[in-house]
């Protein structure tokens, strides 16, 4: 097959051996890369039960098929065992790391641990493995500084101090403004002693049928850069995400208790006042290259400090209005601190504005805090608590934990954390869109709003969530073929344009039926690695107690996530039916493996249902 190296690199930090190995054709067929690539190495390699910061856990850095090749397609997936759900998990990052990775390798697999400090140095299609004792306890920002006045042509992912620090929540940087951010992969990174990885630009993998490549290459580009139906995400990108999920009833306001809120209120969060402060962008933005160009680029000045961040709407929205910060110069710093930490911006801001919420109820004490929280709004405690959490002290220690753990060693507010299997919410409330719970309760990762999105648009009492269920299921497979081809989510892309331009690539014949195939086996495999690991899915597959409160106001007012419970139950129930799982127990069938081509998962299906059924005392 051609677009891909047919490489995979091994890099065992205990020993300090580099191992490559041929990544064979068929494997390729059957997980294609990124996501695919990488849960099937951690299901091969990582046991169930393994403890995601020992050193038997392993973390994959796998580019897409497509990465690099056509426009809007730079992600690397990072995959490996989550510090934060002990799931499987995978976190996409963006800017230039993934397409100067596939130069050398379709993926680079990493485990055991190192005594000292360490980064890698991919360059010529190796790997060294180079001290890093100078770059320890660097925020991202330095650290990326440093490694670039050695490497000034390369990509860097590095850690922060929360990463460092083993903090659950830690995040992944790369190249100081994207990052592979949910599960806190960069805890893992950090147990592992490893700061950074700095890859150097590799040779572009050959396509098959260059002629015609180059020509739906331009094509798309073109009609990508210059249509007016994309006006609106050239001119905003995701910044303006705010004004349309309040409007919706769809914001994280207010830790999920406000989901609606005014117009005049998002829109201090929201793109023209986001637009106010945009400059152009550094030379390592690798969005430059992109038809869409919607990520945007700014320069505040907060409490007298310059700083130039890359805001999203999930970092603005979970950072600002789910902690009821309304001013964009103190959420920008606030973006801008958790990349320098390493923090995951969605993780952080749903646990301060959860632990906001309990000093509004006065469910914590100022003395358990060891200062003064006003509560929602209050900018100086946010500020203080980002430090906090990512250098493990005071109650820090505690929200580093994650909000799940945070509230179960406090013992009280669980009723008011949003989480779904310990990750926490991002900022789309699933009470303003019919079925949209659903796609949370049972994404592989967690609370992930990447999952599947259910359509037509309407609210959860238009009518039952189980109808919906093929749309859910249509959505979950197209993100896990963007995730496997590592193409960029808002790069709007048919999935048969992917499938021509995969077909080209690889000079063999691929449709949308065969991408869809390889995406249902991928999930099944995550989900019989996970239930033989600790997921009980009649238990575990639920959506936490604040999406069980009806809206108070806005156009989703009277509604929850569901109509009720029942309703929630029969959709779920038909969502692992079409799934080909076990309608009661959600554990996919060893037919169903066997019917997409995977038999060799067959077996440990088997040993996953008697394991639920074990659990369940059936």
């Amino acid at each position: 097959m051609r677009g891909y190296k047919n490489r995979i690199a091994r890099v065992n930090l205990t020993n300090g051996e580099v191992k490559y190995e041929r990544l064979d054709d068929d494997v390729i067929r059957k997980f294609i890369g990124g996501k695919g690539l990488g849960y099937y190495i951690i299901y091969k390699e990582v046991p169930p039960g393994t403890d995601p910061l020992s050193p038997g856990n392993k973390i994959v850095f796998a580019p897409g098929g497509l990465t690099g090749l056509i426009p809007g397609s730079s992600k690397v997936i990072t995959v490996s065992k989550s510090p934060e759900t002990r799931l499987i998990t995978d976190s996409s990052g963006g800017d230039a790391f993934g397409p100067k990775l596939k130069g050398h390798f379709d993926a680079l697999i990493i485990e055991g641990k190192s005594e000292e400090p360490v980064y890698l140095y991919i360059h010529d299609g190796g790997v060294d493995i180079l001290p890093a004792g100078e770059l320890w306890g660097k925020g991202n920002y330095e650290t990326a500084r440093e490694l670039w006045k050695k490497y000034p042509e390369a990509s860097i992912a590095s850690i922060g101090p929360a990463g460092e620090r083993l903090v659950r929540i830690a995040n992944i940087i790369y190249d100081t403004q994207r990052a592979s951010g949910r599960g806190g992969l960069g805890a893992v990174m950090g147990s592992k002693k490893l700061k950074a990885i700095v890859v150097e630009p590799g040779e572009k993998p050959e396509v098959a049928n260059p002629e015609e490549f180059e020509a739906l290459w331009n094509e798309f580009y073109e009609r990508f850069s210059t249509d007016p139906k994309y006006e609106h995400s050239r001119n905003y990108g995701t910044t303006d995400g705010l004004r349309s999920s309040a409007s919706l009833g769809m914001s994280p306001a207010y830790n999920f208790s406000r989901p609606y809120i005014p117009e005049e209120l998002a829109s201090k969060l929201a793109g023209d006042e986001v637009k106010k402060y945009e400059v152009e962008p550094e030379w390592y933005i690798h969005g430059k290259s992109c038809p869409i160009k919607c990520a945007r680029y700014i320069e505040v000045e907060y409490k007298g400090r310059k700083i130039r961040v890359k805001p999203e709407y999930e970092s603005l929205a979970m950072l600002g209005a789910a902690t009821g910060v309304f001013n964009l110069k103190a959420v920008a710093y606030f973006n801008w601190l958790a990349n320098d930490l390493g923090l995951d911006s969605i993780a952080s801001g749903n646990v301060i504005g959860w632990l906001f919420e309990l000093v509004e109820r006065g469910l914590i004490s100022e003395e358990e805090i060891g200062f003064r929280v006003e509560g929602f709004g209050d900018e100086e405690a946010e500020e203080k608590l980002l430090h906090l959490m990512a250098e493990r002290k005071g109650i820090g220690a505690v929200l580093a934990e994650g909000v799940k753990r945070a509230c179960e060693i406090l013992g009280r507010g669980c009723e008011f954390a949003v989480h779904v299997k310990g990750l926490e919410a991002p900022a789309w409330d699933p009470r303003g869109r019919r079925t949209y719970g659903l796609s949370y309760a049972t994404a592989d990762v967690g609370a992930s709003h990447l999952r599947g999105w259910p359509s037509p648009h309407q609210l959860p009492n238009q009518g039952p969530a189980k109808d919906l269920v093929p749309s859910l299921i249509e959505g979950r497979d197209e993100s896990y073929i963007t995730d496997m081809l590592g193409v960029c989510k808002f790069v709007p892309y048919k999935m048969e344009d992917l499938a021509r331009f995969y077909s080209l690539t690889t000079g063999e014949e691929w449709n949308v039926d065969k991408l869809r195939k390889v995406a249902w086996a991928v999930e099944s495999i995550a989900r019989i690695h996970d239930a033989l690991d600790w997921v009980t899915p009649p238990i575990d597959d639920v959506i936490p107690p604040r999406w069980w409160e009806p809206e108070p106001e806005g156009p989703a007012k009277g509604n929850a996530a569901f109509i009720d419970y029942n309703d929630f139950i029969e959709s779920r129930r038909e969502f692992y039916r079409l799934r080909g799982w076990h309608e009661e127990l959600g554990v996919p069938l060893p037919e169903t493996l066997e019917k997409l081509g995977y038999p060799e998962f067959a077996e440990d299906a088997r040993r996953a249902l008697e394991v639920v059924k074990t659990r369940l005392n059936l």
